[in-house]
């Protein structure tokens, strides 16, 4: 267990992490597993060590709709186990997952000892709450080639590592309606499809489109 890795605990003295150390436990979880399902009370506060994790939830027409992903180092739905809620989104591996979980109400007091800590644990909401703003953004936009449009645009430096089926869960779309929109936008010369990889060719074309 390595948790002097972990930026949240960058302040930590030795005898600190050999206190969180009693409170933690190492979870391993194989891709495609689920660490948690919607509406589950949290019990436990819960950081990423290796690996990646998605959190979706579904509509009402079934469509999984992508909330966000996490990273190692990262802190897993915290927002829930800090507001008393259960999880509001199923948590799924997209690799093999090592997580540790603390204790969350020994961590508390600790947390409340030392108020240095807190500002890590406010960064980690805030971006929370930016991706969930990102979320909103695209459901706004009622038309779905504009929706993908501005997507493209707005992550035109990290697209080529994303799948279609991330694409379609971020936006709310079916798998089958990205394609068909992508195929018209190679067609226009503003993408290309490279060995399953997404390029954009014309981004001030898309931009536009997207307005």
């Amino acid at each position: 267990m390595n948790l002097r890795d972990i930026d949240l605990f960058s302040e930590f003295e030795s005898e600190e992490l050999e206190f969180l150390a009693t409170i933690t436990k190492t979870r391993k979880y194989s891709q495609g597993n689920i660490v948690f399902y919607a509406g589950e009370i949290p019990k436990s506060l819960l950081v990423l060590s290796k690996g990646s994790i998605e959190v979706y939830k579904h509509d009402n027409g079934g469509n999984e709709i992508l909330m966000g992903t996490f990273h190692p180092h990262e802190l897993v739905a915290e927002m829930a186990l800090f507001e008393s809620i259960p999880y509001p989104a199923t948590a799924r591996c997209l690799s093999d997952v090592t997580l540790f979980e603390i204790d969350f109400d020994a961590f508390l007091e600790h947390l409340l000892k030392n108020p240095k800590l807190i500002l890590p644990i406010i960064h980690s909401l805030t971006r929370k709450i930016k991706q969930l703003e990102g979320v909103l953004r695209y459901a706004l936009i009622d038309d779905a080639p504009r929706r993908l449009a501005r997507f493209l645009v707005d992550h035109e430096n990290s697209v080529m590592q994303m799948t279609q089926r991330s694409i379609s869960q971020h936006l709310r779309l079916a798998p089958e309606s990205t394609s068909r929109i992508l195929r018209t936008f190679k067609q226009k010369g503003w993408v290309e499809i490279r060995q399953k990889k997404l390029y954009l060719i014309d981004a001030r074309a898309l931009s536009a489109f997207a307005e």
